[in-house]
């Protein structure tokens, strides 16, 4: 696939511990990364990459980084603030930064930028980061306002995620079983990530937090059958609870980006080729289909099938979600193994930062695909407000069995 083409790679891949949040007023005590300003999660996550790579850091063009609501602590744009930090190891006078917000897709969109710009600057590295304080910026921002003339002022369209998972649920006839089942293979997988000790190389130690936290064994069907709907009432047909939704985290990511010529040249790891990238975008209200039209486009320009992806990162914002996009995927003639989804888990079991996870399932993709053997991976997510995002990858370390 990638052959008489000079592909844009990542050279290593490096974040925090996912931690679960505690927004103010909350008793900080399961809060890890609650009192933490969003760059200092960051930063120890930069500086392992070009500790560990090698990297010349005068190389490193610019960072681009995916921070949703850029307001209070993650204003200012800290894609610039970020080399001027006196603990980071990039250097500012060479280093600039572009803050980008894309909601749930904001990292994966910085690969995509960084991707384009290397098509022309192929001897250039762009650290490709997200990074997301959910303790210090909650959901939607500090003063969410929408202009009455955007979607027929549609805020709960727009903006209440949990409302769309429940359309849905509704949609595809998703139970609550189903729904609390998903939420638990996601915990039952995370878990064995983390005793089998996996996740150990691509988590940095913060604040003595080398875990995700919010990963709770002994989940079961039973248990979560017992906790009450949180954005429509069960006698209304509800079915969403805060345990088969995303955790609310803090955390950073972060992927390094060059061209595949300039890693040769500079004897630099490739972690994975980028292949290609698919976006959608559709009706806010049933915005977690996002995935099904981007990936169908990555796949096509990549000329690939879904029979070829060997594994898939979805990004779990809701059991409903990830469900009817499999559901959909099943519609159209293109099903997907679930044995091939989220192998370590995902975020109902260990969070979802936002700005963050976006660069977090690419970079932990590459790394399913080094350790299973696979040749090509798929990472795809939605994105509020009605977007959805995707991009393929392929292990070059691939080796076809006999």
């Amino acid at each position: 696939m990638a052959d008489n083409q000079n592909y844009s790679v990542i050279i290593d891949f490096a974040r925090s511990a996912q931690a679960r949040t505690a927004p103010p007023g909350m008793a900080k005590k399961q809060g890890r990364f609650a009192d933490l300003d969003p760059l200092d999660i960051l930063v120890p996550v930069v500086n392992t990459l070009i500790d560990r790579t090698g990297v010349k850091v005068r190389d490193v063009r610019k960072v681009l980084l995916g921070v949703v609501h850029q307001e209070a602590r993650q204003g200012l744009n800290l894609a610039r603030l970020l080399p001027l930090h006196g603990d980071c190891k990039l250097d500012s006078d060479y280093t600039g930064g572009t803050s980008l917000d894309r909601f749930c897709g904001s990292s994966m969109e910085s690969i995509a930028l960084a991707d384009g710009m290397l098509a022309r600057n192929p001897d250039e590295v762009y650290l490709c980061a997200g990074v997301q304080s959910m303790s210090h910026i909650p959901m939607g921002g500090l003063n969410p306002l929408l202009n009455p003339a955007v979607h027929e002022g549609n805020a709960a369209g727009f903006m209440n995620m949990g409302i769309t998972a429940e359309n849905l649920a509704e949609l595809y006839g998703i139970s609550r079983e189903q729904q609390d089942a998903f939420a638990v293979r996601s915990h039952e997988r995370a878990i064995a990530a983390q005793e089998s000790g996996v996740l150990k190389d691509e988590i940095v130690e913060i604040n003595g937090l080398d875990h995700d936290d919010g990963v709770r064994p002994g989940s079961s069907v039973e248990g979560l059958g017992k906790l009450k709907t949180v954005f429509k009432a069960e006698e209304a047909g509800g079915s969403v609870t805060a345990a088969n939704s995303s955790q609310i985290t803090d955390g950073a990511s972060a992927v390094l980006v060059t061209s595949e010529a300039y890693a040769n040249e500079n004897n630099l790891p490739i972690k994975a080729r980028i292949i290609s990238f698919g976006e959608s975008a559709l009706k806010p209200e049933v915005m977690g289909l996002g995935p099904v039209d981007a990936s169908i486009q990555a796949l096509e320009r990549a000329g690939l099938t879904m029979d070829d992806m060997d594994v898939v990162e979805l990004n779990e914002a809701f059991a409903a979600q990830s469900l009817s996009v499999l559901a959909e995927f099943d519609k159209r003639g293109m099903p997907i193994d679930p044995d091939k989804v989220n192998l370590d888990g995902g975020a109902i079991a260990i969070g979802h930062p936002l700005g963050a996870s976006g660069a977090r399932i690419t970079g932990h993709l590459a790394n399913v695909l080094q350790r299973t053997g696979g040749r090509y991976g798929l990472a795809t997510m939605c994105i509020g407000g009605g977007q959805g995002t995707a991009i393929i990858l392929e292990n070059p370390n691939y080796t076809p069995q006999p």
